[in-house]
Order: structure tokens, then C-alpha cells, then sequence
């Protein structure tokens, strides 16, 4: 797989769909009117000890609540019961049912921080999950990312990308795992003139990589449109294949 295409491609997507793009914490949801953590804790407890479960109940209740919310809960049921309500909600359920619930109970980076994980974990690497998810969140969200994988597996971010990865593709990664892109949405015409020069031209103009990751997607969305008649496969497939 190409890194620079991946991620060009997300780049596009970012500038295309602007603040939709990346992760919200909301997870999309507006807060709840209705919303009282104390009278969700009371009809989740129940809900869980209840014989045969009341799964439509933790449904709704989960799937209506944002991410911050769902974490208010979280703490509000550990402070009333005693104990985490993963663990609760581990003895009572099973299956698929159960991971999608415990998932809504995760906080993005900590959700985000087990995606990577498995996606270098075990017998081969699965750089789609990698790339998907490094290029397409903000400097803060990458920032939050390493330290729930930090704080998870207690081992940093970058030594098992590095362990699992190499050439071009594991430089790119590490470059964005710097959390130093430029998220400015104006648009410099001086340096998107100078950039696609370089992204063009490489037999008179030395390319490099950290440079094409730096840069913003507005920057990578106007370079591509103005230079590549906004084809993205043909802008990619002037730049060398890492």
C-alpha cells in the first residue's frame, strides 16, 4: 500500500467534510435534554440485574447519551455501586452485544488506543486501521491517543509502530504521531506554489516525507486541485511509492 496516496486520500476527506470529519467526543449526538446520570445509573443497575437482562434498556440508554456523558455515568455508577460498570455489564451480557456495549463505554482515545494495538498485534500488520486513524485526527486527539495506549499496555505508541513497521510507511507514521501538523485553514499560495513543486518534481527537487505530512488538509486540498486538476490518484502517482 502506498502511504502517500492513504493518506492523501484522507487529507481530501478531512477538507471535504471540515469539523464532521475527525472525532467528536459527542460521538455525533447531541447532549440528552432529558439527561440525569444519577436516574441512568438507577435504570442501568436494574436493567443489568434483571433476569435475562433488559438489554433494550441499556441500549437506550447508552446509544442516546454523548461520549462525555456516557463517561459522567460511568464514574456516577462507580460511585454508587462500588464497582465499574464494565464489570458489571461483563458478567451480564455476552457476544457481540457485549463488545459493542463496553465500546460505547470507551473514551475516543481509548477506543482509538485498542484499534491500533490489534492493528500490530499478532501475524502480519493492518495499515489501513493505521493510516485511517493517525492522519485523520486532530494534533490534541493524537496527543490524547498515546497516552490512553500508554496508559492501556504500558508501552509507548511509537515503539510498536516502529517494532512493527519499516521504510517510508513507518516514517510517515512517526511523523504523525508528532502531533505537529498544521491545522491552519487559511491557505499560504506561496508555500502551496513552492510544496507542489517539489511534490512534482522530483528529479530536480528532493522529497520529503515529514514535509507532505506537516501539512494541513486545506493546504493538500488547494495543492491538489490547483496542480492535479483535483485528482487525487494522479497527484499521488507523481510522488515517489512509500
Amino acid at each position: 500500500m502506498s502511504f502517500i496516496s492513504e493518506f492523501l486520500s484522507q487529507a481530501l476527506f478531512l477538507d471535504s467534510c471540515s469539523d464532521q470529519a475527525t472525532q467528536q467526543v459527542s460521538g455525533g449526538l447531541q447532549t440528552a435534554p432529558s439527561y440525569d446520570a444519577s436516574a441512568d445509573v438507577t435504570a442501568l443497575d436494574k436493567a443489568i440485574k434483571t433476569k435475562g437482562v433488559d438489554e433494550a434498556t441499556i441500549t437506550n440508554i447508552l446509544t442516546k447519551r454523548t461520549n462525555a456523558q456516557r463517561q459522567a455515568i460511568k464514574a456516577a455508577y462507580q460511585s454508587t455501586t462500588g464497582k465499574p460498570l464494565e464489570e458489571a455489564l461483563k458478567k451480564a451480557l455476552s457476544g457481540h452485544y457485549e463488545e459493542v456495549v463496553l465500546a460505547l463505554l470507551k473514551t475516543p482515545a481509548e477506543y482509538d488506543a485498542e484499534e491500533l494495538k490489534f492493528a500490530t498485534k499478532g501475524l502480519g500488520t493492518d495499515e489501513d486501521t493505521l493510516i485511517e486513524i493517525l492522519a485523520s485526527r486532530t494534533n490534541r486527539e493524537i496527543q490524547a491517543i498515546k497516552v490512553a495506549y500508554k496508559e492501556k499496555f504500558k508501552t509507548e505508541l511509537a515503539k510498536d509502530i516502529t517494532s512493527d513497521t519499516s521504510g517510508h510507511f513507518q516514517k510517515g507514521l512517526l511523523a504523525l504521531l508528532e502531533a505537529s501538523r498544521s491545522e491552519d485553514t487559511r491557505v499560504n499560495d506561496e508555500l502551496v506554489d513552492n510544496d507542489a513543486r517539489v511534490f512534482g518534481n522530483f528529479f530536480t527537487a528532493p522529497f520529503t516525507l515529514e514535509r507532505f505530512v506537516a501539512r494541513s488538509a486545506k493546504t493538500l486540498s488547494i495543492q491538489n486541485a490547483t496542480y492535479f486538476n483535483g485528482d487525487s490518484s494522479h497527484m499521488s502517482s507523481q510522488m515517489p511509492r512509500v
